[in-house]
């Protein structure tokens, strides 16, 4: 897992962060996002639909996500723990 902090960037986008799980499979883009509120959270690389939502509002799909609560639940407090220490940590499944 490679994690990497933003700074003077526009947005609310504060890190990216990389997991490749096993040596075999890479997830990228994975972004720590600072909140209207102000904390942080996890997001996942997503792309966005051409059609609105009924508010008129962008839509987004994850190309990428946890399937289960108690996995995404440790993916998501390992990156956040690599964001908050800025260094690499190993990951295993």
């Amino acid at each position: 897992m490679r994690t990497t902090k933003l700074t003077g960037t526009e947005g609310n986008v504060r890190g990216l962060s990389t997991v490749t799980f096993d040596g075999k499979y890479a997830v990228r883009n994975i972004s720590i996002v600072e909140s209207k509120k102000g904390g942080l959270f996890v997001s996942m690389p997503s792309y966005k639909f051409k059609e609105l939502d009924p508010n008129g509002k962008s839509q987004f799909k994850d190309i990428a996500y946890p399937v289960t609560k108690e996995f995404r639940e440790m993916l998501y407090g390992k990156i956040m723990e690599s964001y908050k220490e800025e260094q690499n940590l190993e990951f295993t499944v």
